[in-house]
């Protein structure tokens, strides 16, 4: 519950706000008062109180026209009204109910009927403030998440641009090496072919991680073709066994039956074994 609610009393006959004040004065609410429909939609608008308490028989302009703006007023629509009449019949309380009052008493008003219906109002107005300032802070954390986020993936793009450049101008220097055998020992040829592989086993993590970047974008297009299972599993592996033979590591794969064809991403799923190869307890033979 607020710490002391502020409740606005317009009504045009100067003894109907005496008498509610006198009625809210033990209430330890700060009480403001208007006498006309227009006054009243001022004082909402620049100092928004916690309830307003409105008289529907004024002059110029009457309580469901007043409880009308209110309502369709951003600024003042949240706030909780209760329409105060000598009117009693079933379509006036239908009328409150179509401009958006929020409760009803009818003249001569009952004190224990308006001390309770303010303080049941208040509280639902006191939740929803605590709903919409948790709401404020939700969507102030999610807007610095967002942030964190695209700073994050300028980052992700910034690491793999610099790693990939000299990576490549690298790799590039390595195959023309290679290419001319005839110059290069066997021992050379064969430190030269294993740099050359790391070279190759890195750039595959740089684009890991440009996939995982994507996929957490959801801007990741599969590109899905019928496969081989036992080919793509031995192209893989081809790849990983001189580097297993070299550890004295068995490199195997086994079936008890044929596996079908089934439309995947080759790429991405060759990424997938690699990955459980490279982090495979080893079996040595």
């Amino acid at each position: 519950m607020l710490e002391k609610p502020t409740l606005l009393i317009v009504d045009d006959e100067e003894r109907n706000i005496r008498l509610l004040k006198a009625m809210l004065m033990a209430k330890n609410y700060h009480l403001l008062e208007a006498s006309r429909g227009e006054e009243a939609l001022r004082i909402a608008s620049a100092t928004p109180p916690d309830m307003i308490l409105l008289d529907v028989m004024m002059p110029q302009m009457d309580g469901f026209e007043v409880c009308r703006r209110l309502k369709g007023d951003e600024k003042t629509r949240k706030i909780p009204v209760i329409l105060v009449t000598a009117l009693s019949e079933k379509q006036h309380r239908v009328k409150a109910m179509e401009v958006g009052a929020d409760d009803f008493l009818s003249k001569p008003v009952d004190l224990t009927e308006l001390t309770v219906r303010v303080k049941s109002l208040l509280r639902i107005k006191s939740y929803h403030d605590e709903l919409f300032n948790s709401y404020q802070e939700i969507a102030a954390k999610n807007e610095k998440l967002e942030e964190l986020q695209k700073a994050k993936e300028g980052l992700t793009h910034m690491i793999i641009h610099d790693l990939r450049n000299p990576l490549t101008a690298i790799s590039t220097y390595l195959q023309l090496a290679l290419m001319e055998k005839k110059d290069l020992s066997e021992d050379q040829q064969l430190k030269m072919s294993r740099c050359f592989f790391f070279c190759s086993e890195l750039d595959r993590l740089i684009q890991n991680l440009l996939d995982i970047n994507k996929m957490e974008e959801k801007g990741m297009q599969l590109q899905l073709e019928n496969a081989n299972f036992e080919t793509l599993i031995n192209d893989v592996s081809d790849h990983f066994r001189a580097d297993a033979e070299e550890k004295a590591i068995s490199l195997g794969f086994f079936k008890e039956e044929q596996i079908p064809s089934i439309p995947i991403d080759i790429g991405l799923m060759k990424k997938v074994f690699a990955n459980l190869l490279n982090n495979a307890p080893p079996t040595h033979a």
